[in-house]
C-alpha cells in the first residue's frame, strides 16, 4: 500500500502545476486587458480634457469679440485661432452659435455657445482593431454678466465722437460712474497721445463748466484730462482712457408686449395745450403724446407710442409708476415683432417715421414700479433701432424724475438743472446750458457694466 501511495503523489503535483499555469495565464490576460482599458480610458479622458480646455477658451474668445462689437465672422475666426493655434488641436469639428441654440442661455444676445467633436488619434484598441476611435464631445457657453456697481451714464456708440461732450457753463455732478465706448482720439489720463479709430475726441470737456464724477471710463482719448474732476475735491484722478468696450447691459431686455404687461387698447393721438384742461391718460398704444399745457395725470402702466414722439414741454404732469416705450408703426403688441429681432442691428438709413423724447418741463416722472415686471425701474425705452434724439431739461428736485432711460443709438441732451435720479443707457451724451445738475442714483439702476465669464 505504501508503494502505491508513493506512485500517485507525483501525479497530483503535476495536475496542480497545470491548474496554476492555466489560472496564471487567465489572470495575466485579464490584468493585461485591465491595463489596456486603464490606458485607453486615460487617453480618452486626456483628449476630453484638452477638448474642453480648448472649447472653453474658444467660447471666451468669441464672447470677448462680441463685447468689442465685432461681427460673428470675426468672433468665429477668433475662436478657431484659440482652438487650433493656442491649444494645438486639429481635426475636430467646431460649431459656434451666437446667441446659443440650447441650454439656459438659448437666444440671449451677448453669449456664445461653442461645441467641438473630435476623435482621439492614439487609442490602443482602435489601433489594434483598425476601428475609429471613440468620439469626444465638449461644450462651453460664455458671455458677459453685470458685476460692477451701477453706472449713471453708459454711452454705447463707439462710432460717435465725442461720445461724452460736456460744454455746459454750469456744473454737472454725477454721483456714480460714466462710461463711453467712443473710439475718438485725444490723450489719456497721463497726457499720452491716444490715436483714434474715428475723427474727434472720445471725451470732450469745455473750458467754462465744472464736471465731477466718481469714475470716467473712456474707450478712446479726451481733450483735457484735468477737466474730469473727482467726486470729492482732492480725490484720486477718476479718469481712465483706452478702456475696453462695454457691451450693452440691456441687450436682453425683452420687447414690451401683451404677455409682459402691455395693454393693447388703441388710444390714438393725444395733444394737450389748453391751460384749462384737466384729465387722466390710461396705459395703452398711442400714435403720439404731446403735452404743453393743462393738468395731466398718467395712470400706472406701460404707454406704447408707435411712430410719433413723447413730448412734455409744459403743464402740470404727474406720472407715477409708468414706462414709455417709443417704437415704429409696424410694432405688433401680440408678438413684439419686429422689435424683438433688432438685437445689435444699426439704425436704418431710410426715413421711416420714428419719434423721440423731449421733456423740458417740471413734470413728475417716476419709473414703472412692479418688481414682477422685467421693466421694473424703467422710465423711457426706445426701440433699439430707433435713434431719435432724447432731451431731458427742466427743473427737478430729488425724487421727481426717477428711473432708467434706455435708447441704444440716440443722442441724449442734458440741459436742465436740479436733481435727476436717472440712469442713462444711451448712444452718446451732450451736456449744455448754464444750470447746475446732479445725477444721483434712484435705487432702480439695473444696467451695470459687465465682464466676460464662462456660464456653462
Amino acid at each position: 500500500m505504501r508503494q502505491m501511495n508513493l506512485i500517485r503523489r507525483p501525479l497530483r503535483h503535476q495536475s496542480r502545476r497545470g491548474t496554476v499555469l492555466v489560472v496564471t495565464a487567465i489572470g495575466a490576460a485579464a490584468m493585461v486587458g485591465m491595463l489596456l482599458l486603464i490606458v485607453e480610458t486615460g487617453m480618452i479622458m486626456d483628449t476630453r480634457r484638452r477638448a474642453q480646455n480648448a472649447i472653453d477658451s474658444a467660447a471666451l474668445a468669441a464672447a470677448q469679440s462680441l463685447v468689442r462689437q465685432q461681427s460673428s465672422t470675426s468672433a468665429t475666426a477668433e475662436a478657431q485661432l484659440f482652438i487650433q493655434q493656442y491649444n494645438n488641436l486639429s481635426g475636430g469639428t467646431v460649431s459656434l452659435q451666437m446667441p446659443p441654440a440650447t441650454g439656459p442661455y438659448a437666444g440671449r444676445y451677448g453669449y456664445c455657445e461653442a461645441v467641438i467633436q473630435m476623435h482621439s488619434t492614439n487609442t490602443l484598441f482602435s489601433s489594434f482593431s483598425g476601428s475609429l476611435a471613440p468620439a469626444v464631445n465638449a461644450r462651453a457657453v460664455a458671455g458677459y454678466r453685470s458685476v460692477s456697481s451701477p453706472e449713471m451714464i453708459i454711452a454705447l456708440d463707439k462710432r460717435y465722437s465725442p461720445g461724452l461732450n460736456c460744454v455746459g457753463n454750469g456744473q454737472l455732478q454725477i454721483d456714480g460712474g460714466v462710461i463711453t465706448n467712443s473710439q475718438g482720439w485725444g490723450v489719456d489720463e497721463h497726457g499720452a497721445s491716444v490715436p483714434g479709430a474715428i475723427n474727434g475726441y472720445g471725451g470732450n470737456i469745455g473750458s467754462n463748466g465744472t464736471f465731477r464724477g466718481r469714475s470716467f471710463r473712456i474707450g478712446g482719448g479726451v481733450n483735457n484730462p484735468a477737466g474730469f474732476l473727482p467726486w470729492i475735491a482732492g480725490g484720486d484722478q477718476p479718469l481712465r482712457c483706452r478702456v475696453p468696450l462695454v457691451p450693452d447691459p440691456l441687450i436682453n431686455l425683452p420687447t414690451p408686449m401683451i404677455s409682459n404687461g402691455v395693454n393693447a387698447t388703441s388710444r390714438g393721438r393725444v395733444q394737450i395745450s389748453s391751460t384749462g384742461y384737466t384729465g387722466t391718460l390710461q396705459p395703452g398704444i398711442y400714435s403720439e403724446i404731446n403735452i404743453s399745457g393743462g393738468k395731466v395725470t398718467f395712470q400706472p402702466g406701460i404707454y406704447v407710442i408707435t411712430g410719433g414722439e413723447l413730448k412734455i414741454t409744459g403743464g402740470n404732469v404727474v406720472a407715477n409708476g409708468v414706462m414709455f416705450y417709443i417704437t415704429l408703426k409696424d410694432y405688433n403688441p401680440s408678438t413684439g415683432l419686429p422689435d424683438s429681432a433688432d438685437g445689435e442691428s444699426l439704425p436704418p438709413t431710410n426715413n421711416a417715421q420714428r419719434g423721440g423724447i423731449t421733456v423740458t418741463s417740471s413734470a413728475t416722472l417716476r419709473a414703472l414700479n412692479n418688481p414682477t415686471s422685467p421693466f421694473h425701474g424703467m422710465l423711457f425705452y426706445l426701440r433699439r433701432i430707433n435713434d431719435s434724439a432724447v432731451t431731458v431739461a427742466g427743473n427737478a428736485t430729488s425724487g421727481q424724475v426717477v428711473g432708467t432711460i434706455y435708447s441704444k443709438w440716440s443722442q441724449l441732451t442734458l440741459t436742465g438743472q436740479g436733481v435727476f435720479n436717472t440712469q442713462f443707457v444711451i448712444g452718446n451724451v451732450k451736456w449744455s446750458g448754464n444750470g447746475n445738475m446732479l445725477l444721483s442714483p434712484s435705487g432702480y439702476e439695473f444696467a451695470k457694466a459687465g465682464l466676460v465669464y464662462l456660464v456653462e
